[in-house]
Parts: C-alpha cells; structure tokens; sequence
C-alpha cells in the first residue's frame, strides 16, 4: 500500500480541514475514489458529495485536487450538523501508475449553534449585526450558515473586514460558540466624478454619504449632477431594518431637469419605498412616487403631445431582483434577473395615465482566474398610454444612447424622429449588450463590446430587422476613486435623418468618459 496521511490544518472558520503532503509519484492517475466514514450524511447528500469530487477515475492525481475533494467532504458534514468534522486521505496503489484515494471521515459529535459574541464594533449596534445572522441559537450548527451570514454583514458596507468563526480551543462543546470580529470603517463616504460624452459635454457629479447615520446602519445620500443637458439633485434616507431585518425603507427626494434640442423637461416630487429581501438572492420593492412634471417637447412627437406637458404624476411600481450571492470577489458573476412594473393615474390621482413594464437580463461568466470577464445584458420594456399619447409624460418614454448602452450615439439620440429629425422618445424599446472586459495590467482593464438596439412609437412592439448596430473598443483605470471607464463606440449602421443640435448627424463614432462599468 503506498499511502500518504494528511497534515491537519485550521481553517479560517475555526474548523480543522485536511492539507496533503506532495507525493512521489506526480504522474499518477486516479483509479477510483472511495468514501469511508459519511454514514452520517443522508444518503442523496452522499451521492451529491460523490458527484462534486474534483477527483475522477482517470483523472490526474494532484495535490491541489486532494486538497479541494478534503475541503469539500469536510464543508459537507459541517453543513449537517457536524462542525468539528475531519477527513483523513490515503493513497493506495492500484497498479499501472494509477493510485485509489480514500476520504475517511471522522464526523465528530453533532453541533448546534451557541453564544454569539461580537467584537470590534464601536459605533455599529450590536442590534444590527445580530439581525444580519443567517442562524438563530439551538438550530443545527451549518457552516453555510457563517457563510451567508458573513456576506449578509459585508453588504452592510460598514466594515473594512468581517470574520465569523466557531470560537473553540481544544474543546468540542455541542453548544458551539460562535465568534464575529469586525473591523469598522468611516461611515462618510464621498466622491466627485467628470465624465464626457458627446451631445453632453463635460458633466460634473458629486455625491456623499452617511453609512451610519443614527448607528443603526441608517444611511443618507445627497446627490448632485451638472451637464449641457441635464441638472439633478436628490437625496435619499435609508431605514435598513423597519419592523424586520428583512423589510427596508427608503425616501427620495428629486430635483431633475432636461434642456435638450428636442425635449425641455423637469420633474420635482419623492418617493416611499419598501423593500422586502426575501433572501440574499431575492428582493422586492413596492414605491409610490409623486411628481410635478412641466415638460415640452420641441419639434412635436406628434400633434397630440407638441407642446407644454404640465401636471401631477402619481404612480406605483413594483421591482423584482433576482440575482446570484454576492462573494467576496469584486469581479461579478452569475445570471441578474429585474423586472420594473409600474402604473400611473387610473383609479389614483394625477395628470398622467399609463402602464409600463420593464425586463432586464444580465449574465456574467468569469474566466478561472478572473482575468476577462463576458458581461452581457439584455432589456425589452414598453409603455401604453390609458387613453392618449399625452398620458405619458416626456420623461417617462424611452431612449437609447449615450454612457451606458448604444454608446455609438449620444444620449437621448436613438429612437424615432420628429419632423425636424431630432429624436424624441417612443414607446418600445429592445437593447443587447454584450461586451469582453480582460485585465491587461494590475490596475488596467480593456474591454470590447457589441451592442444592438433601437426604440420604437408603438407599444409592445419589436422589429428586428430594424436594429441600430454599434460596437467599440474601451479601457478601464483603477484609481483611488474608483474605476475610470473610456469607451469609443462606433455607428455600424446609421440613422437616416437623424439630426442633433439642428444639423444632420455626420459622425459616426462617440466618446464616453464615465466612472464605473456600464453594468
């Protein structure tokens, strides 16, 4: 028998795991992995842990895979109630340079969850942390829970660091006690951002924030932005826990104003919202807002709406999130699902009166070692008027262009035309993006990208054959202030007609200067 015990080591979660000793034989295959021990795993959860084995009969043998089948069959018994679990991993030959490994486990006594303690915090209630836990004391002790548990605090974004641990010596008491070691950070936080992009110039945002504003985790945002076309200043209060850890208040106030060639806009009022996270991967919110829309459309859209647009907007929306953990890596990753509903007037008060509905499909796939990144994005939405085209207020149309989709166009330029040729918003709308981000230095990102989309009058409507094309080069900085985004998009296939600031459209390519990825 040719074997090989396994050093013991601690894990950052308190709990021991296995680390192998490097063997002889390099060029060894795996003849067939045998499990020893798990009599007290379910028996589909033996299956499953079978199933997950990054060790395959035929496969190379390597200490790197030794490594992660140990990890995995220890997290299996600490996910079933056994959090001081160890595995023990043999090798044994099995002739003609192939080798039989053995996990054998040694469960241990069974665990529930015990005393939290907390340390580290100074302006953070206990309270808050406490209802951020994903276990309860006496429930079956499950690492997956310290897991979830320590996500759900790093969300929070008040720490610099988050440890949760079981908190145990040489003793292996059934009443695990558990440890939380938080290191906080300032709760202000701020950032000023110029950006560019044609058709607006250079444009100016500022932003602050409280993180932590009564020490219950309470924030507060006050936003401000200055363009050649828009102007906007807001702010927004938020309660992270009303009534429950899982309910979330939030109020806004708005400020926004739109001077461009073909549209003159401006819109003051705020919103109630309540978010229900019904688990880390899903949330929903349900607002009502009110607003003083004063809006005129230069050129016309169409008899009914040339003119002044002057009146109180009151509408409810409804806003699905789905979405794959959160980790500890910013580099994304996992299918996003959003869904926006929302209706105004009707049987509520208020000038205007519409339905509207909007999807959204994102997906991100992360290469082994996190290196390039394929982001893609997919949105359809489409607003109908109750009664007639002026129901629907000029902001509430849809437009593509500009820093964030379509960026071979401006903003506010892809959609249909008004007589005059400037583009003026309709009421479908269809955009793709998909886009290759690679990492080319430490602090230096490039990204390709192909984008697909156009806006249509009618409702409910999508034709294929009538998409606007663009695609672009980019590159991303990593600053102190965040992530620095330039993109050139070009136009590969035009808009007859199209024209901006009153003289026909004659290049094909834009600029974009942002902060951040697009999405």
């Amino acid at each position: 028998m040719l074997g090989a015990l396994l050093a013991l080591a601690v894990s950052a979660d308190g709990c021991r795991t296995i680390a192998p000793k490097p063997i002889a034989n390099t060029a060894a295959r795996v003849a067939e992995v045998r499990l020893s021990g798990f009599d007290a795993l379910p028996p589909d959860v033996q299956q499953a842990l079978r199933d997950r084995m990054p060790l395959k009969p035929g496969a190379p043998l390597t200490d790197a895979a030794e490594q992660a089948a140990g990890n995995i069959a220890v997290e299996a018994l600490q996910n079933h109630g056994y959090p001081y679990a160890e595995v023990q991993i043999t090798r044994e030959d099995a002739g003609a340079g192939q080798t039989r490994v053995v996990i054998n486990a040694v469960a241990g006594p069974t665990g529930f969850f015990g005393t939290t303690d907390i340390t580290g915090n100074k302006h953070v209630d206990d309270a808050i942390i406490r209802s951020r836990l994903a276990y309860l004391p006496g429930e079956l002790f499950r690492r997956s829970a310290l897991e979830q548990s320590q996500q759900q605090l790093g969300a929070l974004d008040l720490f610099k660091s988050v440890r949760v641990e079981v908190e145990h010596g040489a003793q292996q008491p059934a009443d695990v006690p558990i440890l939380i070691a938080v290191t906080e950070q300032n709760a202000w936080r701020w950032n000023v951002s110029l950006g560019y992009a044609a058709g607006e110039r250079l444009g100016l945002e500022g932003r602050v924030r409280n993180m932590n504003l009564f020490g219950g985790a309470q924030r507060l945002e006050l936003t401000g932005r200055i363009s050649k076309i828009d102007r906007l200043a807001e702010a927004v209060f938020t309660e992270p826990q009303l009534l429950s850890p899982r309910l979330t208040l939030s109020l806004l106030a708005r400020d926004w104003s739109i001077d461009d060639p073909a549209v003159r806009a401006a819109s003051k009022g705020g919103q109630a919202a309540l978010t229900w996270m019904e688990s880390p991967e899903f949330s929903a919110t349900f607002a009502y807002a009110v607003s003083r829309e004063r809006n005129r459309a230069i050129g016309g859209l169409d008899p009914l709406t040339t003119g002044l647009q002057d009146g109180m907007l009151s509408a409810w929306s409804v806003d699905l999130d789905r979405r794959a953990l959160s980790t500890a890596s910013a580099t994304p990753s996992g299918p996003v699902l959003m869904l926006h509903l929302e209706q105004a007037g009707g049987w509520m008060p208020g000038t205007f009166n519409y339905y509207t509905a909007v999807g959204e499909v994102r997906a991100y796939r992360t290469s082994r070692g996190g290196r390039i990144v394929l982001a893609t994005r997919g949105r359809y939405g489409s607003i109908t008027p109750m009664h007639r085209e002026s129901d629907i207020p000029i902001l509430k149309r849809f437009f593509l262009g500009g820093s964030d989709q379509m960026r071979g166009w401006s903003r506010f330029e892809v959609g249909p035309l008004s007589p005059s040729g400037e583009a003026t918003g309709g009421k479908s709308l269809l955009a793709a993006t998909s886009e290759i981000r690679a990492r080319l230095l430490p602090k230096l990102h490039g990204a390709l990208f192909v984008e697909a989309g156009n806006v249509w009058r009618s409702d409910w409507t999508a034709h294929l054959d009538n998409l606007k094309f663009d695609a672009g080069p980019g590159l991303r900085v990593e600053t102190p202030f965040g992530l620095i985004r330039v993109d050139v998009g070009y136009q590969l296939n035009r808009i007859e007609g199209l024209r901006v600031g009153g003289q026909p459209e004659r290049r094909r390519w834009r600029i974009t200067i942002g902060a951040g990825e697009s999405f």
